[in-house]
C-alpha cells in the first residue's frame, strides 16, 4: 500500500502524488495532508487524511496487515500468530540453549549460562524475537552491564555467551569482535619462591599440608582434588588418574579423562597416608574411598571457600594451584615441577600484595 500527498495545484485542481518508500520525502507545508490508497470491497479507496507522514505510514502498515488477514479469512491476531509461527522468541532460544548446555557441561556451568542469559533477556525492552537482536541490541546490553559496574572481563565473557547463543540459532549481526567487544588485560602470574612456600606450609595443620601439597604437586583443579580417590593413585607409576565418578556426580572438564604425574615426595607422602588404616581418609563415601577424607569433600564443600573461612596461610595455595598439568602421554613436564616456574601458577594480585606475616596474623 502506498502513501500519497494530496494537494491543490494551480490550474489542475486536487492532485495525488505518491511518496517514495525510500529516499528523501517530498518537501511539504502544513496544509498538505497524507492519504493511504488501499483496496476494500474489490476496489481501491482513499483513507482519511493524516497530518504527518509517520501517521500515514503507520496506518498503511495496519491496513496492509488487515488486508492480508482478511484475504486468509483470519483476524489480525490470528494472522500475527501465523506469521510469527516460524520465528524463535528470545525466551525459547535461551531455554533450549540452557537445556542443551546441561547435557554437555557441568551443573555449575549450565547454571552460570542460565543466570547470564536471563540477565540478557531482562535487559531487552521491545525485542521479543531472536531475529530482532541486532548490533544495536548487543551494544545496548554491553552498555547496560557497564552501567551496572561490571568489569571489562565480565562484559567480554557475557557478550561472548550471547554471541554463542545467536550463532547456535543461525543469527548474524554486524557486532564486531574487534571493535565492539570490550577488551581487558590479563594479569601475569607471579610465582611464589620456595622460601615463601616453606613458610606457608610450616603454618598449616597436618590435613591442610596434605591437601595443598596435593594441589601444588598435581596442579589440578579444585573439584579434581575434592573427588580424588585412592583407586585413582598409581603408586608404581607415580600418577593420578583423573576420571568421571558418576556415583558422586563428578566429571572432568570437557569430559576428558587424563593422567597427571606427581612428584616423588608427594607420592611417598600419599603412600604413608594410605598405609594408615585408622586414618579418616580410608572411610567410604558414596562407594568411593576418598583420598583427602570425607571432611574435606563433603562438610566443607569447596576447598577454597574453606581456606578463606579458616584464614590460614593455605588460602594462597588453594587459589594459585588450579592450572592443569600436561598429560603424561605427551611427555610434557608439569608446570609445577619447579616451584619458581611462572607458567601454570595463577596468583590473585590482591593476595600477592599481602605479606606472609600479615596473612598469619589475620
Amino acid at each position: 500500500m502506498k502513501v500519497y500527498i494530496r494537494r491543490k495545484e494551480p490550474g489542475k485542481g486536487w492532485r495525488y502524488r505518491a511518496v517514495p518508500k525510500v529516499g528523501r520525502p517530498p518537501q511539504t507545508d502544513e496544509s498538505v495532508k497524507f492519504h493511504v490508497r488501499y483496496k476494500a470491497g474489490g476496489k481501491y479507496v482513499w483513507s482519511q487524511p493524516y497530518d504527518t507522514l509517520e501517521e500515514a505510514r503507520k496506518a498503511s502498515a495496519g491496513l496492509e496487515l488487515n488486508a492480508k488477514a482478511v484475504a486468509l479469512g483470519l483476524t489480525i491476531e490470528e494472522y500475527k500468530g501465523r506469521a510469527n509461527s516460524n520465528r524463535t522468541t528470545v525466551k525459547a532460544a535461551i531455554e533450549h540453549y540452557i537445556s542443551e548446555a546441561k547435557k554437555t557441561n557441568k551443573k555449575t556451568t549450565a547454571a552460570e549460562y542460565a543466570r547470564n542469559l536471563k540477565q540478557f533477556e531482562s535487559s531487552l525492552q521491545k525485542v521479543r524475537f531472536l531475529d530482532e537482536v541486532t548490533k544495536g541490541v548487543l551494544c545496548g546490553f554491553r552498555d547496560f552491564l557497564a552501567a551496572e559496574g561490571y568489569e571489562p572481563r565480565t562484559l567480554h565473557n557475557r557478550l561472548l555467551l550471547v554471541l554463542m547463543l545467536l550463532k547456535a540459532n543461525g543469527i548474524k549481526t554486524e557486532f564486531s569482535l574487534v571493535r565492539d567487544l570490550p577488551t581487558y588485560e590479563e594479569e601475569p602470574a607471579i610465582p611464589y619462591e620456595p622460601e615463601e612456600l616453606t613458610k606457608l606450609f610450616a603454618a598449616m595443620k597436618e590435613e591442610e599440608t596434605v591437601r595443598y601439597k596435593f594441589f601444588l604437586g598435581t596442579a589440578c583443579r579444585e573439584q579434581e582434588v575434592m573427588f580424588a580417590a585412592w583407586q585413582d593413585i598409581d603408586f608404581t607409576r607415580g600418577v593420578y588418574h583423573i576420571r568421571s565418578k558418576s556415583d558422586v556426580g563428578f566429571t572432568p572438564k570437557k569430559h576428558e579423562s587424563r593422567y597427571v604425574k606427581m612428584p616423588t615426595d608427594l607420592v611417598e607422602m600419599l603412600r604413608e597416608r594410605s598405609s594408615s588404616a585408622s586414618h579418616s581418609a580410608r572411610k567410604q563415601i558414596a562407594g568411593t574411598a576418598r583420598l583427602l577424607g570425607p571432611r574435606e569433600g563433603s562438610q566443607h564443600g569447596k576447598l577454597k571457600s574453606h581456606a578463606r573461612r579458616t584464614l590460614s596461610a593455605s588460602i594462597i595455595i588453594s587459589i594459585v594451584c588450579e592450572r592443569r598439568a600436561p598429560a603424561i602421554g605427551k611427555r610434557a613436564v608439569s608446570p609445577f615441577a619447579r616451584f619458581n616456574t611462572c607458567s601454570g601458577i595463577k596468583v590473585w594480585r590482591r593476595l600477592r600484595s599481602i605479606s606472609v606475616s600479615q596473612i598469619w596474623i589475620r
